[in-house]
């Protein structure tokens, strides 16, 4: 039974985080309706651009969760090896996957009447999607380990909380992004 409220206790932590990360990301965007109306597609993008970042992370956390408990990697701080292929392979996804959003941004646009520039909408999602996959991968590596050293589970908490940080995270690229290539 002491399992099962170990299991518990660290489930609803992380869920709680998981909704006060959600609200934080809902008054980022709410921070962007400048920039979603001057875009065209970029309303359309984004809920699939931050989806992505959460799917593609989440699991990427779960894989070095298991493979620290089957003992593959070593709960150490360097991203290196297994866990540095891992990465990589999670990188590459991120960017190819944010070329795609950027291309069927372009293409919902055209067909709501729209006219928007396909190579601002791939610039767009491709500075984000590297600059969020640069830091995403680190936080959740990092914190996979962290929590793995602490004795909690993080198979009970990477997941809900990659997905906020990812969320977070993508819509402050997708800024950054924004800002950088010129509105």
């Amino acid at each position: 039974m002491s399992e099962v409220k170990k299991i518990v206790k660290e489930s609803t932590v992380a869920e709680l985080l998981s909704v006060s990360g959600g609200i934080v990301a809902g008054i980022i965007l709410s921070s962007m309706t400048g920039v979603l109306e001057k875009v065209p597609g970029m309303l359309a993008a984004i809920p699939a651009f931050l989806n992505m970042r959460g799917a593609i992370f989440s699991s990427f956390g779960a894989r070095i969760s298991t493979r620290l408990h089957i003992g593959e990697l070593e709960p150490k701080y360097r991203l290196r090896g297994l866990a540095l292929e891992e990465a990589l392979a999670s990188f590459v996804l991120g960017i190819s996957q944010s070329i795609l959003i950027g291309i069927l941004a372009y293409l919902v646009s055209l067909c709501m009447g729209a006219s928007p520039s396909l190579l601002y909408l791939l610039g767009i999602f491709v500075v984000a999607g590297l600059l969020s996959n640069v830091i995403i991968i680190n936080v959740t590596f990092f914190s996979d380990i962290w929590l793995y050293r602490h004795g909690i589970d993080p198979d009970n908490v990477i997941g809900p909380y990659i997905t906020t940080i990812g969320d977070t995270i993508g819509l402050l690229t997708v800024i950054a992004s924004v800002k950088v290539l010129g509105l």
